[in-house]
């Protein structure tokens, strides 16, 4: 018989990052049954204890915005080239017209690639809802927004949380963007949203923010790639002169919106969204490669908005890895606080979700799934952050389900 209790394992690293503002050195993570039962430095006697080593123990990673079943277009679609329109008449030049079997096997790839890089839970824009399985048999946890396009196109199933064998699949609903579905059904949308998250591509482009102006080059030729598409642009009523001055005219920007990208934000605009309780998910590698630039994030924290991070689809990104996105945001914003990068990936993304009761954080009560990054020995505190968001080398980085039975 195992002098173990069932259940009951002690995990200690030379860091550990329960959430923000709690760095510990030496510390033992106890967990019983699948979830954190404390942080101490005193593990119970009983308890299986396992020593990761030098290195950051911390929470599992949050993807906030991602689009798996696009996964197979990686290598066909065009590069982003800071074109944000030229991009978009490129990728519906390719999406049509590939096999299913291989579609559903790159979305597998892609999963697995997502978890491997440290990912527990994804926010996924979906049609098809083709990554829910995979998903399921890798383990990593999914919010599946279905999206709706246009005046009646792609309407998501009725939104659903269920566990599955110990993995949460959420079914949520999503819009595409203000210049691409109708002002009621923007409305319909976001009630039938309910309770929980409702998703949208906000302020991506200079064209979109010249379209809804009805202005500007960029947004004529906007404009040209939704008439060419079948859109009636009659359809489409703007109720402030730009995206987000609509969303907020319509009601839909609230405590349960997720707003993505955000290029194109003012810092005033960001004070809305702090105000009216929004989170807002910036996808760094993508947002530069389609547009150049990225949400102003030292605004956006000093305005108290809710960050998280995504890394959009592969059509966009070259890889799932929130490392790399993460890397990015310190190369750009070098004044931005290491540790609100951490909570963007973590915390922030798990509260964008309305999850944070089980992800984001290793406090007490929440899931067991974290990641151990390598780190030299001896560091000191004021280093480690720094340390960990240095893009990570092959081997660096262990994704960690704590919840195995001692």
């Amino acid at each position: 018989m195992s002098p173990h209790p069932p259940g009951l394992i002690a995990y200690r690293a030379a860091w550990t990052w329960s959430g923000p503002g709690d760095l510990r050195a030496g510390q033992w993570l106890v967990v019983e049954q699948g979830r954190v039962r404390e942080l101490t430095d005193r593990p119970p006697a009983e308890a299986r204890r396992i020593d990761l080593g030098d290195g950051l123990l911390l929470p599992g990673l949050v993807n906030a915005h991602t689009h798996l079943e696009l996964s197979f277009l990686h290598g066909l679609a065009p590069e982003p080239a800071r074109d944000f329109v030229g991009w978009l008449e490129g990728l519906v030049r390719v999406r049509p017209g590939h096999d299913h079997l291989d579609a559903t096997e790159a979305t597998r790839r892609a999963v697995r690639q997502a978890r491997e890089a440290g990912t527990v839970l994804a926010g996924d824009i979906t049609n098809t809802f083709r990554a829910q399985e995979p998903a399921w048999e890798e383990g990593l946890h999914t919010v599946s927004f279905g999206e709706a396009i246009g005046p009646k196109r792609a309407q998501p199933p009725e939104p659903s949380l269920a566990w599955r064998e110990g993995v949460l699949q959420v079914s949520a609903v999503a819009a595409h963007a203000p210049y691409s579905v109708p002002d009621w059904r923007l409305q319909a949308l976001k009630r039938q949203a309910g309770r929980l998250p409702f998703c949208i591509h906000l302020a991506e482009s200079q064209a979109e923010v010249e379209f809804v102006a009805g202005q500007g080059e960029q947004g004529q030729r906007l404009r040209q790639f939704l008439l060419d598409r079948g859109m009636n642009l009659d359809d489409l009523v703007f109720h402030g002169p730009r995206p987000l001055a609509h969303l907020l005219a319509l009601g839909v920007v609230d405590s349960r919106s997720l707003l993505v990208h955000g290029v194109q934000l003012t810092p005033g605009e960001l004070g809305q969204v702090a105000a009216a309780g929004a989170s807002l998910c910036v996808c760094p590698r993508s947002n530069l490669g389609l547009t150049g630039a990225i949400a102003p994030l030292e605004a956006a924290l000093a305005a108290g908005v809710n960050l998280c991070l995504g890394t959009d689809s592969l059509t966009s990104a070259p890889d799932l890895s929130l490392w790399p996105e993460m890397a990015t945001l310190r190369r750009l914003f070098p004044d931005l606080p290491p540790e609100s990068v951490l909570t963007m990936a973590t915390l922030g993304g798990a509260q964008a979700l309305g999850l944070a009761a089980h992800f984001g954080s290793l406090w007490p009560g929440r899931l067991a799934q974290a990641v151990f990054r390598a780190l030299p020995g001896g560091l000191a505190r004021e280093a480690v952050f720094d340390q960990a968001l240095e893009l990570p080398e092959p081997g660096q980085v262990q994704a960690l389900d704590l919840r195995g039975q001692a």
